[in-house]
């Protein structure tokens, strides 16, 4: 069986690619930026001897040619392909639109002219083409193509993940310094992160298995945290207290808007980013259960950091 992970040298990507080719899968991990030898030059391919079973290629999914290439042969092909939601992107919130959204036809069209059988694609909890932020709403019209496709599909929403090269918790700490700690609204925005080779376990067994095309999951972690607790386990972990300091939801999105016009001034925040702090990931029904994982065997946050 022949797989085809877009987006397969990013955080999850990596994982999951490493877990695929455990189970004996023949693994291409496409990416875009080349990293200490890890891609080929042009179009070839090379294995490389620290990634065994995991062929890897550079292109851009907005590159239709180099999109139809890497799924010539392939079985399956996985969609992780994904900007951050938590930065304001290089070129604006139009690149979402064009990574997500363009970047998904591609993919679709190409496995629909190669023959690819099967499509995993990685969407988020809260996408919908009416969403507040450009993130969800390219993400929801990215569904919409996948929906519409003659392949065997499905979808996965996961809430947000956390694990080594991840870059949930290091945002935190980012905008969450300890000891006196100012948090927009008091900090009640709700996620239920999970580890991420929890969620990869679970991905990648629709890799192998039979299953009914057209279902979407919502994937989350065994316990539902306000940033406000997820702040504070990030720094006791380490130690170190945290008071929180309530800022005005108004003040915030003042200081997002100034973000926005001159980024250097604070960090690559905008108003998208502004947005999405009104807004609460949580995976509704929270799927993993169905899918064969326990919640009680789940990584939580605070067992993962203390592990750190």
């Amino acid at each position: 069986m022949k797989i085809v992970v877009f987006g397969g040298t990013g955080f999850i990507g990596k994982v999951l690619c490493h877990e695929l080719a455990g189970r004996d899968r023949e693994v291409i991990a496409v990416g875009k930026k080349k990293n200490d030898h890890e891609f080929t030059e042009g179009w070839g391919f090379t294995r490389i001897p620290y990634t065994r079973g995991i062929l890897h290629q550079q292109g851009d999914v907005e590159d239709y040619e180099f999109v139809e290439n890497c799924l010539d042969g392939m079985d399956i092909v996985f969609n992780l392909v994904a900007l951050s939601p938590l930065y304001q992107p290089r070129g604006g919130n139009k690149k979402h639109d064009e990574i997500h959204r363009k970047g998904t036809e591609n993919i679709v069209r190409a496995a629909e002219k190669c023959g690819v059988k099967r499509m995993i694609h990685m969407s988020a909890v809260g996408a919908s083409s009416n969403a507040e932020t450009a993130y969800l709403r390219a993400k929801g019209d990215a569904e919409k193509i996948v929906k519409k496709s003659s392949l065997e599909w499905c979808i996965f929403r996961p809430s947000v993940v956390f694990g080594k090269g991840g870059e949930f918790i290091s945002f935190i700490k980012r905008i969450a310094p300890p000891y006196i700690t100012p948090l927009p609204g008091g900090g009640k925005m709700r996620f239920d992160p999970i580890w991420v080779k929890d969620l990869v376990d679970i991905i990648a067994n629709f890799a192998g298995a039979d299953f009914e095309s057209g279902q979407i999951f919502e994937i989350g972690g065994p316990e539902v945290m306000s940033m406000a607790e997820i702040t504070k386990t990030i720094h006791s972990a380490k130690g170190r207290s945290c008071v929180i300091v309530p800022i005005p939801m108004a003040m915030q999105k003042y200081l997002m808007a100034i973000a926005e016009v001159v980024p250097s001034v604070l960090l690559p925040f905008g108003n998208d980013q502004y947005r999405s702090l009104k807004l609460d990931p949580v995976a509704k029904g929270n799927d993993v259960e169905k899918l064969g994982k326990s919640k009680k065997r789940l990584m939580t946050l605070q067992t993962y950091l203390m592990r750190k």
